[in-house]
């Protein structure tokens, strides 16, 4: 399959602590002009976002990307990136 060996089962080693994210920059939090950069920027906003404040965070990402790029597909946007991010909270 041209893949390098690897070690196929942990024999009950845990699994190591995962990697903090790195911050979301200025940039990324800067609402973009293409949809294509949609996703990217709902992830920045939401990851930057305290727990306490995820809700007010995901309505204002909401609002602002309706206003730019239509009510359907900030919410198409909003369904894909939010399946991944909360459950990685």
């Amino acid at each position: 399959m041209g893949l390098p060996a690897g070690r196929y089962a942990s024999q009950g080693e845990l699994v190591p602590d995962q990697v903090p994210r790195p911050a979301p920059t200025a940039a990324a939090l800067e609402l973009p002009a293409d949809v294509v950069d949609l996703d990217g920027w709902l992830v920045a906003v939401l990851r930057q976002a305290p727990a306490e404040g995820i809700f007010a965070a995901v309505a204002r990402a909401e609002r602002l990307a309706a206003e730019r790029f239509g009510a359907k597909e900030a919410v198409t946007a909003l369904r894909r990136v939010l399946s991944v991010e909360l459950a990685n909270r």
